[in-house]
């Protein structure tokens, strides 16, 4: 059955990664329908609300709502550029965004992150984070009323004055809260994660926070097989930049998981990779995390990654698994081989050229395997010797179809070893280290997080292949030739 996606590409670079890679669907060729409706900015300053009547109608007939971006601005800022006619009227100005989780009923935004290219061990990553309630429920109110004076005491209240306060209210229910870990649980079982984290601030929000513990354990109980944990957030933001790999699916209530699925962006390689899905009882929309962002509208900057990834995840929820699953390999590929990206990913390419390498590496996809070198050597660091290994291997690598992206050398010491490898982890499919050093097997192992008495000269180590070869040119490469 043929589904309905709307799109609404909004404002700033919306339009312009929308532009870019709305193509992909034709090149698809699956049962989809597309319809184009308005929303954001303009939308407010000329009618005076954001999500004109029009739009609600096409939202209702809908499978599916693929967003652009949208443009917020302060209540001032907001009166000052509506159309003079409506000026003075009494409007206020809802984002869009909040308007369409709403009518959604979506509780939960889904982001996923994982490592695509750059240094650090691969990670695959999800923050789930609640849409409806907690700090952003919208009691945030300036002014603080006599029958709540008693209830907040404190002293910084009394000498400001009441008048000269504000006061906000972090709102979790058992409802909220229940189907939030539910849908984590679900969703970690159903995508192959065995660890569930729940990141709260426990130890200074207590009551809230072992409300919220209470139904996590509650709803952790029905799916053994996977592991918890109830984690300060703080300390989930600190390990989420050191050890990524370490989590599988995070879910936090608003706030939270607001700045979380941010930080998540940033350690995937910026929020022009990081796509996002809005999951509730009523239609789904989905939409790239990166914003509006006018400081880039209009110039063709752009990253348009994150829209391909925010489309991957729109067909995946709609049922075209394996096109979803060809899209994440079209733009991993196109940023590997970063012939064709955009200035956040190190190039020179505008929006629409990298689009167009991305519809090309879909159109007619080419095996990419990567390959680095690490050669680990005092002397080689220091110069006392030459590395006449490293050539020939990489000359193997590329005769036999890798890309060689990346050689290493580094000193013996244990930490080196495991700094060069976890830079090389991040980069390649295969890893050839060479050298001797008595300390080398041991910082390998703890870099993997292996035995250190493992046997044999290759590890396979979740999808990476790592090659421990001889010494010399000729041994090393006999035995990498007998490998391949």
């Amino acid at each position: 059955m043929t589904k309905r996606i709307l799109v609404l590409p909004g404002d700033g670079i919306g339009q312009e990664v929308c532009a870019a890679a709305i193509p992909v669907f034709e090149q698809l060729g699956l049962p989809l329908s597309l319809d184009f409706g308005e929303i954001g900015w303009e939308c407010w300053c000329r009618g005076g609300d954001p999500v004109p009547e029009r739009t609600w109608r096409q939202i209702a007939v809908s499978d599916a709502v693929l967003l652009g971006a949208i443009t917020s601005k302060g209540k001032n800022q907001a009166e000052a550029e509506l159309v003079p006619e409506l000026r003075g009227k009494g409007l206020t100005y809802t984002s869009p965004v909040i308007q369409l989780r709403k009518q959604a009923d979506a509780y939960v935004n889904v982001r996923p992150t994982g490592r695509i290219a750059g240094p650090g061990k691969p990670f695959r990553m999800v923050v789930l984070r609640e849409n409806t309630e907690g700090l952003y429920v919208g009691l945030d109110r300036r002014g603080v009323p006599e029958a709540l004076r008693t209830l907040l005491n404190n002293p910084n209240l009394e000498k400001s004055g009441p008048d000269d306060a504000t006061y906000s209210v972090r709102l979790l229910t058992r409802w909220g809260l229940t189907r939030l870990f539910d849908y984590a649980f679900f969703y970690a079982r159903a995508n192959g994660f065995d660890r569930v984290t729940l990141a709260d601030k426990a130890n200074v929000l207590r009551e809230s926070g072992q409300f919220s513990a209470d139904l996590f354990h509650a709803a952790a109980a029905t799916y053994p097989e996977i592991t918890i944990g109830i984690e300060n957030v703080d300390a989930v933001a600190l390990r989420m930049v050191t050890r990524p790999e370490t989590y599988g699916v995070i879910v936090a209530e608003n706030m939270f998981g607001d700045i979380l699925s941010d930080l998540a962006g940033g350690v995937m390689g910026g929020l022009g990779l990081a796509p996002s899905a809005n999951i509730g009882t009523g239609t789904p929309y989905f939409e790239p995390v990166h914003g509006s962002a006018p400081a880039l509208a209009g110039k063709g900057r752009a990253n348009p990654s994150a829209m391909f990834l925010t489309i991957a995840l729109m067909l995946e929820h709609l049922g075209f698994v394996a096109a979803a699953r060809s899209i994440r390999e079209a733009v991993r590929a196109t940023i590997v081989r970063g012939r064709t990206v955009t200035y956040d990913l190190g190039g020179d390419a505008s929006t629409g050229a990298m689009a167009e390498a991305i519809l090309a590496e879909l159109k007619s996809p080419t095996p990419l395997r990567r390959a680095c070198i690490l050669s680990v050597g005092t002397a080689l660091l220091e110069g006392r010797s030459v590395d006449a290994v490293a050539p020939a291997v990489a000359r193997l690598l590329s005769k036999g179809g890798y890309l060689v992206g990346l050689h290493l050398t580094c000193g013996e010491q244990k930490a080196a070893i495991g700094n060069a490898l976890t830079t090389c982890l991040g980069q390649s499919d295969l890893i050839a280290i060479t050298g001797g050093s008595d300390a080398l097997r041991g910082a390998v192992a703890a870099t993997l997080g292996i035995p250190a008495d493992f046997s044999g000269t290759r590890l396979d180590w979740r999808d990476k292949v790592i090659y421990l070869l001889p010494e010399t040119s000729d041994a090393a490469v006999a035995a990498l030739e007998h490998a391949l």
